[in-house]
């Protein structure tokens, strides 16, 4: 061959090899894994600045979206592809009511979140308290298996998105938990579609078609739950957030349908950490070794969000005002002294009780005279905010506890220990602390304080029954029945005696729901439904006694 042969040759061959790599290089890519980092923020519940606790006579701040955002501003210059998501219940409490979501929405989108969902939280005051404060933003709202009455609430939450991250589009689609209805107060024109798997079916399909390589479910349900539907929903990737209000310190992964397997993740409440995802995913399945999770503590040492420092500031003094806003009246003196609260019937703690009762739904209201604090006789008249956090210091969530009869009457019988009488020995080793005696609403209950108390080591453990209680009774269908002991009741009752506190371990033994509804705001918001927003305290004989 020729000289020139060969370098015509060589020219050919040249030719026909980036040619082929040319050729070749689209589908490498389309091969290679898709990425995408996402920076995660957790339940906020209006928690614009750091929270203060003791720990050990240490102060200890932490949360707070001025920290907060100041963590995703920083991660976010390293990684300026990543997605900022919130998990709902963004808002809650005062905040929410008196400023319809202002300064929360604004100050979420002051630290960069793209897409966010909703809670229950944000439905506490009726859907058109929801459609005020999302006018205000324009965050996009994402909720899959919600429908609206009100065009522009309809209009203004869509079922799911896509949103690019460096290349990578990322599908977006929010699931609202089934227990909307009995936690918050949405109204006749919302309504669910409690077949999670259809829905999340339905939007990987659309959202796949779309073009999306890595989906991300909004998660509002519990942590079983989501557990239940990453193993029955195929072509999810990650389910974020979760009604459960902790967080997950290692990166959990579930087994899906075919094979594949699906991040969960949650970042707790408060805005206390935000959670750092980072997600690979091939022929749509998520490549387990190569995606993270990975939670960051959100503290003062993080600095303060320049922006959201200065929405919250502008707010301060307003949120102090409304604090002492009327809420409500009390038409005669409420006694919220603790030597009542302790010992006897008492209206003030039937109130709360009543409260938590018809927050919750719930058969049965229990709250326990320690946690009801102010030891006073409050005057009638006027009650604001202030009031009803000095009578409920805690803001306990309350929780739903499941127990059948013979255990609700086991709890009461716990409770009854707590009453002194004379010569039985009182004994705070072997007894229930005082503070244990319940405030009941839906009972009916006859105690004999001079018959035999329950004994319960300092362990918690029971050392023997006692024979106090000597009837109870639950109010079904507008009738007083007796408790049956094979039934289930639910229980509304603060997350402190939820969990075995003040030795009534009889509550650990039920199956119970965490929600994160305050008592103040349960006792807030049963004030503000009753009539004139009025309220009169008398006893009407649901703890009585016998000799």
């Amino acid at each position: 061959m020729t000289m020139k042969r060969w370098n015509k040759a060589r020219a050919l061959t040249g030719i026909f090899l980036t040619v082929c790599l040319i050729l070749l290089a689209p589908q490498q890519a389309r091969c290679a894994p898709s990425r995408a980092s996402i920076l995660f923020l957790g339940d906020l519940q209006s928690q614009m600045l750091p929270i203060s606790k003791k720990v050990n006579k240490i102060t200890v701040s932490f949360g707070g979206l001025v920290n907060g955002a100041a963590v995703l501003q920083k991660e976010k210059a390293k990684s300026p592809d990543a997605l900022i998501l919130q998990g709902g219940d963004a808002v809650s409490g005062l905040m929410w009511l008196s400023f319809a979501g202002e300064p929360e929405f604004a100050g979420l989108e002051a630290a960069g979140v793209q897409a966010m969902t909703l809670g229950n939280h944000e439905f506490n005051y009726g859907a058109e308290h929801l459609k005020k404060g999302l006018a205000r933003a324009s965050i996009p709202v994402v909720v899959s298996n919600l429908e609206f009455d009100d065009p522009q609430l309809a209009g203004r939450v869509v079922k799911s998105m896509i949103l690019d991250a460096g290349g990578t589009p990322v599908g977006i689609f929010g699931l609202a938990s089934h227990t909307l209805f009995t936690q918050a107060s949405p109204g006749p024109g919302v309504h669910i579609d409690n077949d999670l798997n259809s829905v999340s079916a339905r939007m990987v399909k659309e959202l796949r078609e779309e073009g999306a390589e890595i989906i991300v479910a909004l998660s509002r349900l519990t942590s079983e739950e989501n557990w239940e539907l990453a193993a029955s929903a195929e072509g999810i990737n990650a389910i974020l957030g979760g009604s459960s209000n902790s967080e997950t310190a290692e990166p959990v992964f579930a087994e899906g349908p075919g094979g594949s397997c699906v991040m969960l993740a949650e970042a707790g409440d408060y805005g206390a950490f935000v959670g750092k995802v980072s997600l690979s995913a091939e022929d749509g399945k998520l490549i387990r070794d190569a995606s993270s999770w990975e939670l960051i503590r959100v503290t003062p040492a993080w600095g303060a969000h320049e922006k959201v420092e200065q929405i919250t500031r502008s707010f301060e003094n307003r949120l102090n005002e409304a604090m002492l806003s009327i809420v409500g009246h009390f038409e005669n003196p409420a006694d919220g002294r603790t030597v009542t609260l302790r010992t006897r019937e008492n209206p003030l703690g039937s109130f709360i009780a009543d409260a938590l009762r018809w927050r919750l739904r719930t058969d049965i209201g229990m709250v326990n005279g320690g946690g009801i604090r102010g030891d006073k006789v409050y005057p009638a008249g006027g009650v604001s905010w202030k009031t009803i956090n000095e009578m409920l210091p805690f803001r306990n969530p309350v929780h739903v506890v499941s127990l059948t009869g013979k255990q609700v009457k086991q709890a009461l019988e716990l409770a009854a220990s707590a009453l002194k009488s004379p010569g039985d020995g009182y004994d705070p080793k072997t007894r229930v602390p005082t503070g244990a005696f319940m405030q009941i609403s839906g009972l009916r209950i006859e105690l004999s304080p001079n018959d035999p108390p329950a004994l319960v080591g300092d362990d918690g453990r029971l050392i023997r029954w006692g024979s106090r209680l000597k009837s109870a009774s639950v109010l079904e269908g507008g009738k007083w029945e007796p408790i049956d002991d094979e039934k289930i009741y639910t229980v509304a009752i603060n997350s402190y005696n939820a969990g075995g506190g003040d030795k009534l371990f009889v509550f650990t033994e039920g199956r119970t729901l965490a929600t994160d509804i305050l008592d103040i705001d349960a006792a807030v918001e049963y004030l503000m439904s009753r009539g004139g927003r009025k309220t009169w305290f008398a006893a009407d004989g649901r703890i009585t006694f016998v000799d």
